[in-house]
């Protein structure tokens, strides 16, 4: 299946892109992509970021079914 990728921040800027489409597995859960975009982007490993799917903050577990939006959320900070 094919998912949608967004990057925000400081994400984008290691990923060099704000967003990408990717051929994902079906039953792939969002650990499994926090390891894939890991091993992709090398400086993200470490890095505190959040991962909405379909505009909800998910955590691990959550299996991602298509059609899905992904996006990388960096830590934000404000007043």
């Amino acid at each position: 299946m094919n998912i949608r990728i967004l990057y925000f921040g400081a994400i984008a800027d290691i990923t060099g892109v704000t967003n990408e489409q990717i051929d994902w597995p079906e039953g792939g859960k969002v650990a499994d992509l926090r390891r894939e975009m890991e091993g992709k982007y090398p400086e993200l490993h470490g890095k505190k970021f959040k991962i909405a799917v379909n505009h909800q903050i998910s955590d691990d577990n959550i299996l991602i079914s298509s059609p899905s939006e992904i996006a990388f959320l960096p830590p934000f900070a404000g007043g």
